[in-house]
């Protein structure tokens, strides 16, 4: 079998999914590691029991496959008693605390890409067309927050400020090249989106959205990985967007059919895990935010779901 998954969550969590991923992590290639940091990102490779076969942290093919060949030799030698947990793993299902559980299967669920707009700049490499991708939830009530209590063409309406801030402090954040913080509520300045609907014909509602979002963080940190990690020095990021969109929403169920917006503007500054080193100064950026499908690789928990504090 073959997963993915968010390491932070495994290498931090006390459920017991969490302590047997933390059981063969500890028998890895960062094994007991606290510097340059903790991660224990990767690739495993190991026995239900917990057992390391072998692991590497690699996007090479061919040390990716000699990993997988030290493992198999050795799957060989271990004893099925070696291989197996000794307890059925079922009876803890309940204690796995996975943000996936509370997926609004009746609410709104939007994929999220970000990538830097073109502009010209001296050099290429895979920097150039570098993307990411998260996801954004909203439950069933506030996804009808979104639209006015009687859908009428030509009302609008203002998102709930808190939604809109939600997509400022964890979807709109610099993450094209790598890992970055979330902004805070004091971070956001601008968080407005509106929605309009354009016409009504068959229990479906058209829908124009537009806003503006704007945040800005100043603080102490590095932003060369783990080449200035002990250096930190004044600095601020930020993120000013524009906001446009359409959609769909079926009245009847309370559900949108269709949803495709835009975020465009521009980003500065860096974080000490996001790529942006040699890349400080104000630089386009945008973001489209599309209906995630139904397919179980899309049910993933946002990236900064913990920080949704949803009552379990």
């Amino acid at each position: 079998m073959v997963s993915a998954d968010e390491v932070a969550r495994l290498q931090n969590g006390n459920d017991p999914e969490c302590k047997l991923a933390q059981k063969v992590f500890e028998q890895g290639h960062y094994a007991g590691r606290t510097r340059p940091t903790n991660t224990r990102q990767g690739t495993y490779a190991t026995a239900p029991s917990g057992v390391m076969l072998a692991s590497i942290n690699s996007n090479d093919p061919k040390a990716m496959a000699d990993m997988l060949r030290r493992a198999l030799a050795k799957w060989n030698s271990l004893s099925q008693t070696e291989r197996m947990l000794g307890a059925d793993p079922g009876k803890q299902k309940g204690d796995v605390r996975r943000g996936e559980a509370q997926f609004p299967t009746d609410g709104l669920v939007l994929r999220v890409f970000s990538r830097d707009l073109p502009r010209t700049r001296s050099g290429q490499d895979w920097r150039n067309d570098a993307w990411n991708q998260d996801y954004a939830w909203f439950t069933r009530s506030e996804t009808k927050s979104m639209l006015p209590a009687q859908i009428q063409a030509k009302q609008t309406i203002q998102i709930p400020e808190a939604l809109v801030k939600r997509l400022a402090k964890f979807n709109f954040v610099d993450n094209v090249r790598g890992q970055t913080m979330a902004y805070t509520d004091q971070d956001v300045t601008l968080a407005s989106l509106t929605t309009e609907v354009v016409k009504v014909s068959g229990g479906v509602a058209t829908i124009r959205l537009y806003g503006e979002t704007k945040a800005e963080n100043q603080g102490s940190w590095s932003v060369a990985g783990y080449r200035d990690m002990d250096s930190p020095e004044s600095r601020k990021r930020g993120m000013n967007l524009k906001l446009y969109g359409r959609a769909q929403f079926n009245i009847a169920d309370s559900k949108f059919t269709q949803f495709e917006a835009v975020a465009l503007g521009d980003r500065f500054g860096g974080t000490q895990y996001n790529g942006r080193h040699d890349d400080l100064e104000s630089a386009p950026i945008g973001y489209a935010l599309v209906l995630a499908g139904a397919k179980a690789s899309e049910r993933v928990a946002p990236s900064f779901f913990y920080a949704y504090r949803w009552p379990r």
